[in-house]
Parts: structure tokens; sequence; C-alpha cells
């Protein structure tokens, strides 16, 4: 019953997400419709239960403007970004989706995250009660693990991969870890203090991925080709993409970013877009290297790597 009662809440904000106001009418209408109507109309009592515990629950105001008898979301903005409310609210709401179309499940196919999520639970009792977490932790850089103590401060999901960003304890400095590579991890008596003024949103403000980054943030200028712009333009590479020319040949999008690993290695890989860094050089050189590198494994034209000549399959 819990779980309908949830589902029902997100019902509610994901209509009105998707259609900005509704009359009473109309809510009921679209609830008709719905698998938790049960073929009933939403009683007005119910409504009201309904925006006081999305209130509570989720700090999402419903409010209901008096010249149309409308409602809507008071701060529909807030319901936007990457923020931990709106992630959660989204993974609610296709939850809630998927539990209306069962009948399509043969036909709906989701994307695994196989990432450590059995470590989750640990990580998030250690940030609650500030304590520090026994972890020992496999990097594919090195053949054998490693054991060590982190204080953890934040989690991040990216690209299928859940990471625990915290303060080594023996290195003194704040360093990231895959939960995918930690073989185990374990909750210790030894409590840390949380420092104070300490932002997670703003650690990774200025870096694409999970790498944070010592220099400081630089301009970069890509010009992709029309095509392709498309996808950047409905997927931002970073929030502080803009698009400062648009052509039908190409468009010019700039950035505010740390020269990172991980964005060199993004840029690299939209380098077989034919999108070209055209700022700054040191990073032109970096993507331009390896793009020479990965083409000299496939030697000359029409061979194949051992030298034999290329030959059509039978």
């Amino acid at each position: 019953m819990a779980k309908e009662l949830f589902n029902r809440y997100v019902w509610l904000i994901d209509m009105l997400q998707r259609y900005g106001r509704l009359t009473r009418r109309e809510i009921d209408e679209l609830w008709m419709r719905s698998e938790y109507s049960g073929g009933r109309p939403m009683a007005r009592r119910t409504f009201m239960n309904y925006r006081q515990a999305i209130q509570e629950m989720f700090d999402v105001n419903i409010e209901c403007d008096p010249s149309t008898y409308e409602y809507y979301i008071e701060d529909p903005e807030a319901l936007q970004g990457s923020g931990a409310r709106v992630w959660a609210l989204n993974t609610l709401a296709v939850n809630s989706l998927l539990d209306e179309s069962q009948e399509l499940r043969e036909r709906i196919v989701l994307e695994n995250i196989p990432s450590g999520q059995q470590f989750l639970r640990i990580v998030f009792e250690a940030m609650k009660e500030n304590r520090i977490v026994s972890l020992s932790y496999r990097s594919f850089r090195r053949s054998t693990g490693t054991r060590t103590w982190v204080a953890p401060y934040f989690v991040r999901l990216f690209r299928q991969r859940w990471y625990m960003v915290g303060l080594n304890v023996t290195e003194q400095r704040i360093k990231t870890y895959s939960l995918d590579r930690v073989t185990s991890l374990e909750l210790s008596d030894r409590t840390f203090v949380y420092p104070e003024g300490f932002a997670p949103a703003d650690y990774f403000q200025d870096c694409f991925g999970i790498t944070h980054g010592e220099g400081a943030a630089e301009e970069v200028v890509l010009r992709v080709p029309a095509l392709q712009a498309n996808y950047l333009r409905t997927l931002p590479l970073h929030e502080s993409q803009v698009e400062s020319e648009r052509s039908d040949s190409h468009s010019i999008f700039r950035y505010r970013v740390k020269i990172t690993p991980d964005l060199v290695q993004e840029i690299y890989a939209l380098g077989f877009w034919q999108a070209e860094v055209l700022a700054p050089r040191s990073l032109r050189e970096a993507v331009a290297a390896r793009l020479a590198e990965s083409l000299s494994h496939y030697g000359p034209s029409g061979t194949t790597p051992g030298g034999s000549s290329a030959q059509s399959p039978v």
C-alpha cells in the first residue's frame, strides 16, 4: 500500500511537469485513464492529501491559480538539473511508468547498472553518521588491491558507475573511489568532522566526468558538424556549454572546464564525429596525438596489422 501511495504522488508530479497547468477536471480525466484510479474519480479530499504529502516528502509545492482554478508546480525549475532530489524523482517516475506498463515488459529494454550498488547502503550510513570506512580497493592500474581508510563526503553517479568521494585519512587528501572496484567495505568506530562550507556540487563544477583535476578551468572551443551538433544541443557535454556559432555546415561550442583525462577521452571520442578542437592548443595537440595513435594500429591502407592484404570474407 505504501508503494502504491508513493507511485500516486509521483504520478501527480509527473502529470503537472508534463502539462504545466491543469484544472481539477483535467487532472481527474488523466487520473481515470491511469491504473491507479480503479475506475473511480479522485476525491477532492484525496487530492488535497496528495498535495500535502508531496510537499512534505519531496518539498514540491502544488499551487492553485485562483483566476483559472489551474494547479501548477510552484517552482518547476527546482525539478530540473542534476540534484539528488531530481534524480530520485525521475527514477521514481520511470519506475511508476514501468509499473503501469506491465503488459509491455517484453518490449522495454533497460540498461543494466552493474556498478557496486551493494556498498551504497553502507556508504550512506557512514555519511549520515560521519563515520570513517575501511575499504579494500583494486584500481584498474594495479594487479593487487590496497586497504585504506576513507571519510566519505559524497557519492556521484556517472556513466553507469557509482563513485564515493572522500578524504583518504592516510594521505590527507580528497580522492575518488569507484564502488565497482571496491572488494570489501566496512564501517569503523572512528568518526570525522565534515568540513564546514564544503559543497559537493561545487567540487566537480568545472570538471567533466569524475576526475577533479588540480589546474584552473580553461575555455575549450569545439567545432562540430551540423548533424552531430544536434546531439550536443539535446545532451550538453558540460553545464557551461554555449553555442556561439551555428550554420548549415557546423556549430561552435564553448565550455569553461578543467583539462582532465576524462575530458581528453571524451573529446577524443568526439573526434570520430569529426569534431575539431579549436582551443586550447594543448588540448588540440593531445587529442590529435591520440587520434594518430589509434589510426596507426590499422596499418597502411588495404592491409591488416600483420601486413597481409585484406580480403573480403567468403
